[in-house]
């Protein structure tokens, strides 16, 4: 008795290897890093609040621009076009970073810890309260890195205490990866936290005369 065997087809080789190929390869995860922003620590303020330790801060509400409510760490490449770092990603919702960073940089900088996170029971009004609209916080085209705000400063009962500031802070990062970006935005918003603390601190110093 002959025995014969069929040999594969190339079409049909081809087909087989594809499927191997992408068998193998969903068995593979692409590794993703995670960053912070993180507190610069720096001396206190030579004016600071005063010590009675009655006067109480609110940092917050963070808003951020609707191009930056997302995981990815993001460069701009040009006026209009954003490059997303899928596999490096901030550790955790990039608005409540910003506002925990932006409250341990004021306790330095005003030496204090009464400060509250928004949102704070009602039953606990601040005396003043800083709101935050983060318009860019991303690596800009010249390889800087860019932090720009819209800022604010309410009293207890919401009313202004000084039109809305808009600032924008560019630090060199140290490295041309995303941990120097992420450290140079560190170094940006320790650069906004210390306009808003100055500004905090002359107002508790003229409301005290």
């Amino acid at each position: 008795m002959n025995i014969k065997f069929a040999l594969p087809q190339p079409r049909t080789s081809l087909l087989i290897l594809a499927a191997f190929l992408l068998l193998t390869g969903c068995g593979r995860s692409v590794p993703i890093s995670y960053y912070q922003l993180a507190p610069v620590r720096g001396e206190p303020l030579p004016v600071s609040l005063p010590a009675d330790g009655d006067l109480l801060l609110g940092v917050g509400p963070v808003r951020l621009q609707e191009h930056l409510e997302r995981p990815q760490l993001i460069r701009r490449t040009g006026t209009s076009r954003l490059q997303m770092a899928d596999r490096h990603r901030w550790a955790e919702p990039l608005a409540a970073n910003i506002a925990w960073v932006l409250r341990d940089n004021l306790a330095t900088l005003l030496a204090t810890e009464h400060l509250l996170l928004y949102p704070w029971d009602l039953a606990t009004p601040v005396d003043y309260q800083v709101s935050l609209e983060i318009l860019r916080c991303e690596g800009a085209a010249d390889g800087s890195a860019l932090l720009e705000a819209r800022w604010t400063i309410t009293d207890r009962s919401g009313k202004e205490l000084l039109s809305p500031r808009r600032g924008s802070y560019r630090q060199t990062p140290p490295g041309p990866d995303e941990e120097g970006l992420a450290a140079a935005l560190s170094e940006a918003l320790a650069s906004l936290s210390a306009e808003i603390a100055q500004q905090l601190a002359q107002m508790s110093t003229s409301s005290t005369r």
